[in-house]
């Protein structure tokens, strides 16, 4: 059960970066009479700002007026370069009201951490603040994470932390945490990262969907989840090529653990898993989830399932023989009466980063525009409705084949048909 969130600051629960860089760059043309590049400041980040300054300058002489200044000028110019974002307010009162822990731990000193966490209203939600004053190691060693953990009496898979940055990446993996890369600010640290966290969030609300699936289903381990699915793929790898039979022996024993412990995870009964989970052979590789997605005057088509009685875009998992194209102008078809064609790819998604139920499988979800070329509006086999939605009027959906924030992405690019593809 998820008992705290960890957060890294800048950039992450503040979009202070731009302010920061800025500061840092007249300082630098100030004092040190250099100009002073983003990227270049962005590979100073490590320590304290004294730190950075500490470092950097070349006039060591004046530094004490150097710092004072940075501060005046962060503080001063904070009103106008750096706003209170309502999603994260938004996603932060909702961890209070679920009775969850808040600590952070930032590279930022102390001083400038209170500057912007009272500004932006942050404090009175934080229950454990580490800064850069307080930690000997900075980010990417755990140090921080360790002492806010130990501060808060909460155990490492008890914790989620969340990080924009390289650095942030590869503390929390240290630390054992469940570990989340946030790509919602427009200014972040790391444009990619060098080490693949545990999952990747582009909006706020995505936390908030996982913390209600945790109040859901308290039990659900989602590291073991994760280490089930990496151990049922070594071992169906391990099967495909090895001719040794007693290194088959111990890949089939390797299956038979990762059934065990997706059943312990899931709750879900183990012949079930066995059949679908752990009965794929070949060198293992994710299954291809085809959805289309088509208009008609500003609404979005769905289908209403017939499993779950809730809303989806038509589609499902591709076929062998069929394109892309043809699946998803097949499955529009059965699932919805009308015949349609594929006009271009929207998005491709990786499941893990979004918050669908927990499955066996590992998915990539690609997302095409389609239009309408015939047919009429019919329910198929696996379909009971078909309907046409406006954004602000979406029914409930069916989350195990696509979240609210999908569909939310797929008006936007139909708002926004210059926007490339989406690809996580």
């Amino acid at each position: 059960m998820i008992r705290a969130v960890l957060f890294d600051f800048d950039g992450t629960l503040a979009d202070t970066l731009p302010l920061t860089l800025h500061v840092f760059q007249d300082i630098f043309k100030r004092y040190d009479n250099r100009m002073v590049s983003k990227e270049q400041i962005i590979a100073m980040f490590g320590p304290t700002e004294e730190g950075i300054l500490t470092a950097n300058m070349k006039y060591r002489g004046l530094m004490p007026s150097a710092i004072e200044e940075y501060f005046e000028l962060y503080r001063n110019w904070h009103p106008s370069l750096v706003h209170a974002s309502p999603a994260i307010i938004q996603m932060l009162q909702h961890l209070k009201g679920h009775g969850i822990s808040i600590g952070i731990i930032t590279g930022k000193g102390r001083r400038a951490y209170e500057i912007s966490s009272e500004a932006l209203g942050l404090t009175k939600y934080v229950d454990i603040a580490i800064t850069g004053d307080e930690v000997t190691k900075p980010k990417p060693d755990p140090e921080g994470i360790h002492a806010a953990l130990e501060a808060l009496h909460i155990r490492a898979d008890e914790a989620i932390w969340i990080g924009d940055s390289n650095a942030d990446i590869q503390a929390g993996l240290a630390a054992n945490v469940h570990t989340i890369g946030a790509k919602w600010f427009d200014t972040v640290q790391s444009a990619t990262f060098e080490t693949a966290p545990h999952d990747i969030y582009s909006k706020p609300a995505e936390l908030i969907e996982l913390i209600g699936q945790s109040v859901e289903n308290p039990a659900l381990d989602w590291k073991q989840l994760h280490w089930a699915k990496r151990i049922q793929a070594l071992a169906q790898i391990g099967l495909t090529y090895t001719e040794n039979a007693y290194d088959r022996e111990r890949y089939e024993e390797l299956r038979d653990i990762s059934v065990d412990m997706m059943a312990n995870c899931a709750k879900v009964d183990k012949e079930q898993i066995r059949q679908s989970f752990a009965s794929d052979t070949g060198y293992a590789t994710p299954k291809v989830d085809v959805r289309g997605v088509i208009f008609r005057d500003g609404e979005l088509l769905l289908v209403k399932e017939k499993a779950d009685g809730a809303w989806s875009l038509p589609g499902g998992w591709a076929d062998i023989g069929f394109s892309p194209s043809e699946v998803v102008v097949k499955e529009i078809q059965e699932e919805s009466g009308f015949q349609a064609r594929a006009i271009r790819l929207l998005a491709v998604l990786d499941k893990r980063f979004h918050q669908h139920p927990p499955e066996p499988f590992h998915v990539y979800k690609l997302f095409i525009l389609c239009d309408i070329i015939g047919g009429e509006a019919a329910s198929g086999t696996e379909t009971s409705e078909v309907g046409f939605f406006s954004e602000h009027a979406l029914p409930t959906l069916s989350a195990e084949r696509n979240t609210e924030a999908q569909l939310r992405l797929m008006f936007q690019l139909y708002h926004h048909p210059e926007q490339s593809v989406i690809l996580d």
